[in-house]
């Protein structure tokens, strides 16, 4: 897909290459808003959208009424992240070390930074701070270590064990630990970064989602031409698992419910892994959004509403 597509506060926001465009549920353009990035990203939460340019040092924020402000950082963008009360954490290139990590409050007002000596792959907000995962080497083989900090102390609160594998998303949960969604494998940690349990993979991953504590993660077994779904719930327990007897397309949790995208069937399941129901769907698509009564299916040039009934 050549556009980017999400939800806020039943609002659609779309970014293409050249705007920001803000529809209602029922398909109705009601602003575009045009921007000068080049490889924009968009993350969105709680009714706000960051923008960012990738390779850039341009990022905004968007509500459905107005863009709210506009910044820019001294080195390029290399990802950026948006919690729930609109404060964003930028990670740019650094001259002097691997990246510097900022953070901005939701006025824009920067409120923390931090020069780091490794790559960082993700920030996850906490209360009064962030969790971020940064990628290194051991022995050979890819390793990521979490490390926690509070934004009103320049000290590392804990730091994890490297864990070896390439940390996708880390997610804070609210015990005060983690969760990380690897490459080759999943892990929990408590709110001191010990390891609690840890996943391997029997696959290859091919998407994940994180919410409300629980986790959908989709593999693919090309050999066997399988896909194999596995839901977090219990950091103590291991997964639940869906084998399916084809390479499905993107899993995605809303509304408390696991949904799959298959080859022209949208599947949905409790975390338990118990099918709730199959709505069979016409064409291909690349993506399933869900909002109220209705999944809006994301093909390669347009959006199709659907309900989620079926009729």
């Amino acid at each position: 897909m050549d556009y980017h597509a999400e939800f806020l506060n039943n609002y659609l926001f779309i970014l293409c290459d050249k705007y920001l465009y803000i529809y209602d549920a029922d398909g109705k353009l009601l602003d575009s808003r045009q921007h000068a990035y080049s490889n924009a990203v968009m993350q969105t939460n709680h009714g706000k959208a960051l923008t960012y340019s990738f390779g850039g040092t341009h990022f905004r924020m968007d509500n459905q009424k107005k863009m709210l402000y506009e910044n820019q950082t001294e080195q390029p963008i290399l990802f950026a992240v948006l919690n729930d009360n609109g404060y964003t954490a930028v990670v740019t290139e650094s001259e002097a070390y691997a990246c510097r990590l900022s953070v901005f409050d939701a006025n824009g007002k920067s409120v923390y930074h931090r020069d780091c000596v490794e790559r960082l792959t993700d920030v996850s907000f906490t209360d009064g701070g962030c969790l971020f995962s940064t990628i290194g080497a051991e022995n050979g083989e890819l390793v990521t270590i979490v490390q926690s900090v509070r934004f009103d102390d320049s000290d590392v609160q804990w730091i994890t064990e490297p864990l070896t594998t390439l940390c996708m998303h880390i997610y804070s949960l609210k015990n005060g630990g983690a969760f990380v969604i690897g490459d080759t494998k999943a892990a929990y940690y408590d709110n001191t970064g010990a390891l609690i349990n840890v996943f391997d993979y029997n696959g290859t991953l091919l998407d994940f989602d994180f919410s409300d504590e629980h986790a959908a993660v989709l593999l693919k077994n090309e050999e066997r031409r399988q896909s194999v779904m596995l839901l977090f719930s219990d950091e103590t327990a291991p997964p639940s698992s869906v084998t399916f007897e084809n390479i499905c397309k993107t899993v995605s949790i809303q509304d408390n419910t696991v949904y799959l995208l298959d080859n022209g069937r949208i599947r949905s399941y409790s975390f338990i892994g118990t099918e709730l129901s199959v709505l069979r769907i016409q064409d291909v698509y690349d993506k399933v959004l869900k909002n109220g009564k209705f999944f809006y299916l994301l093909g390669y040039d347009r959006i199709q509403r659907v309900s989620v009934s079926g009729e």
